[in-house]
């Protein structure tokens, strides 16, 4: 049947919800402290979803990069195609 999932039974669907949080701390001790109120809100979430998790992570800004321009390429002979 089209539109159906294996694994998951017909009229159900999975979703995942989501919630960012982006920090800014001076050390890793802020950190820790950030860490842990977010351990705290998870345990008040898990009293409704308690498969819920929490994920942290250094963010690092991406570097900008310029683009580069392609290396021209020599022209070759235009075969056309089924005569090659």
């Amino acid at each position: 049947m089209l539109g159906r999932r294996k694994g998951v039974q017909e009229g159900l669907v999975k979703l995942c919800g989501l919630i960012s949080v982006e920090l800014t701390v001076d050390d890793f001790v802020a950190a820790a402290d950030h860490q842990r109120r977010l351990e705290g809100l998870l345990a008040l979430i898990r009293d409704t979803y308690p498969d819920a998790t929490l994920a942290m992570r250094e963010r690092r800004e991406r570097k900008v990069t310029p683009l580069l321009a392609a290396a021209p390429r020599p022209a070759g002979a235009f075969i056309p195609y089924g005569e090659g």
